[in-house]
């Protein structure tokens, strides 16, 4: 992704199917709550057969095959197909892209789109194109192996191009073997870059995990991230994101407090990591997976994800809390 680094997008006006109305590179896009469930069970997530597209013209296909194992009993509970797309225009003219997505096992019915998230650095210059996720009902899933593919037609305007990173898939199931948890699914599209007026308190997206901790013994805890182009820099610089679990305000807190919570409670102040997300080279996007146990509070955990001049394009999130259930 050669010009990766260029500002991207327009100002931003309301569209069907989108919840927000502003956009800037701050983060001012929060991911949506599209799904929690307290299940036996577990989640899976592929990108399948991806590959980023830099060009898609309009008329041209985008296809993607999958394999995706569940297990035999699974009963899928949640399901979505992502499309992550960017730099959708006309020339030098931003343009919404249109794209019409049929799935090989039910090729007589296109997709239907669920929801837009788009976002835009929020001033007008040179190359100003949207970038955003497209959120897709899919075919249902059924318990063993589903071999499927997806055909995605760029049917934007006459002219129009757009850059695909890939189309993944998502489901989260219920099955007699599984692990008991909770599990909280987000989604959305915050673009997010300290660039051009924009400070890293700026370029933060916050979440909250709403809800109480499970009753029982908490085994794990597993926070999974989705950014497409984040990472894209890591090995060339340092310290250009940052994550944030629960962290505390130390400059809120009386020195005695803090002293007295370091003593009694270790991880008080909550985790800090840097230079988050790999790249996967063949979609350009990031992916971050971090066990946050040990910094978990008993209800609504908060998570920060920040940009300090990596710029990248936040889309998902999910949270899993396993557990034993004390009722056993």
């Amino acid at each position: 992704m050669c010009s990766r680094r260029i500002p991207l997008l327009l100002l931003l006006f309301l569209l069907p199917l989108t919840g927000t109305a502003g956009a800037t590179y701050a983060g001012d896009h929060p991911l949506n709550a599209t799904y929690f469930g307290d299940i036996k069970g577990n989640y899976t997530f592929t990108l399948g057969d991806s590959m980023y597209r830099g060009s898609v013209l309009q008329g041209e296909t985008y296809n993607v095959t999958y394999s995706l194992d569940l297990p035999p009993d699974a009963k899928v509970k949640f399901q979505r197909l992502f499309v992550y797309w960017s730099w959708s225009r006309i020339g030098q003219k931003a343009v919404y892209p249109g794209f019409k997505l049929i799935d090989s096992r039910q090729p007589e019915t296109p997709l239907p789109l669920v929801a837009r998230y788009p976002d835009s650095k929020g001033f007008v210059s040179q190359y100003d194109f949207y970038s955003g996720l497209d959120a897709y009902d899919l075919t249902p899933l059924h318990p063993g192996r589903n071999n499927f593919s997806v055909v995605c037609t760029q049917a934007g305007t006459p002219n129009s191009s757009v850059i695909i990173f890939g189309i993944g898939v998502l489901a989260v199931y219920e099955t007699a073997d599984g692990k008991q948890m909770q599990v909280w699914v987000k989604e959305g599209s915050d673009l997010m870059y300290s660039s051009y007026g924009v400070s890293p308190e700026m370029a933060t997206s916050e979440m909250v995990f709403e809800g109480e901790l499970p009753k029982g013994k908490i085994d794990s805890a597993e926070l999974f991230l989705i950014a497409p182009s984040g990472g894209y820099s890591r090995d060339i610089e340092i310290d250009l994101n940052k994550l944030m679990v629960n962290r505390l305000d130390e400059e809120k807190t009386p020195p005695l407090i803090k002293t007295i919570f370091s003593l009694l409670f270790p991880n008080y102040k909550g985790k800090e990591w840097s230079d988050v997300f790999t790249l996967d080279n063949n979609t350009q996007i990031g992916f971050e997976t971090k066990e946050i146990k040990p910094y978990l509070k008993t209800e609504n955990n908060r998570v920060t994800l920040r940009d300090q001049g990596d710029y990248f394009q936040f889309t998902n999130a999910i949270l899993t809390i396993s557990y034993m259930d004390e009722k056993k």
